[in-house]
């Protein structure tokens, strides 16, 4: 398996345990998330992923999976994208860069996060740790700091540096992306 993309998020869910109010919010992100899907299916015909958010709930966390491979982990201090995404190709393709991008975007927005910050889960140990100690999306951000140094310049334009590291290894480099609506 390869490295995969992670995105860490805060939250201003008045109840990360509210399933119900997190899929309708999430469903306000539905056609970014179905428009990875689609890109999916474009390059993989067989693909069968699901169209919709559905909840599972953990004691101290509620997860979701969305369509195609996109999953939202919600505890109370900050939330986290996963996907089947490799973030070499996140790095190295635009249209499988700019199509997730879109979605965790809008489900950023959907659950009241400014800003996202993204990684692959093969460098994240530290920023993980922090997240599953109920650690906020700044506390993720210093243990990525401390581990990988400062974040990369912008997501919207990888330099062709990294691109063309990412062609043999996945780069282990992180990105702090603000949203427009916050800038």
């Amino acid at each position: 398996m390869g490295t995969r993309i992670h995105a860490y998020l805060s939250h201003d869910l008045p109840r990360f345990d509210d399933t119900a109010a997190a899929v309708a919010r999430l469903d306000g992100a539905r056609r970014e998330a179905l428009a990875v899907r689609d890109y999916w299916r474009s390059v993989d015909p067989g693909d069968k992923g699901i169209d919709r958010w559905e909840s599972v709930e953990l004691p101290d966390e509620r997860y979701y999976a969305g369509p195609d491979s996109l999953l939202l982990l919600v505890r109370p201090s900050a939330a986290l994208i996963s996907t089947g995404g490799r973030w070499r190709g996140f790095l190295s393709i635009e249209p499988l860069r700019r199509v997730h991008l879109a979605a965790f975007r809008s489900i950023a927005r959907a659950i009241g996060s400014p800003k996202l910050v993204l990684c692959g889960d093969q460098y994240d140990d530290a920023a993980i740790d922090a997240f599953y100690e109920k650690g906020s999306q700044d506390d993720c951000i210093a243990a990525l700091h401390s581990d990988l140094g400062p974040p990369q310049p912008s997501i919207d334009s990888i330099a062709p540096s990294l691109v063309a590291e990412a062609e043999h290894c996945p780069p282990a480099v992180w990105f702090v992306d603000v949203l427009p609506s916050a800038k």
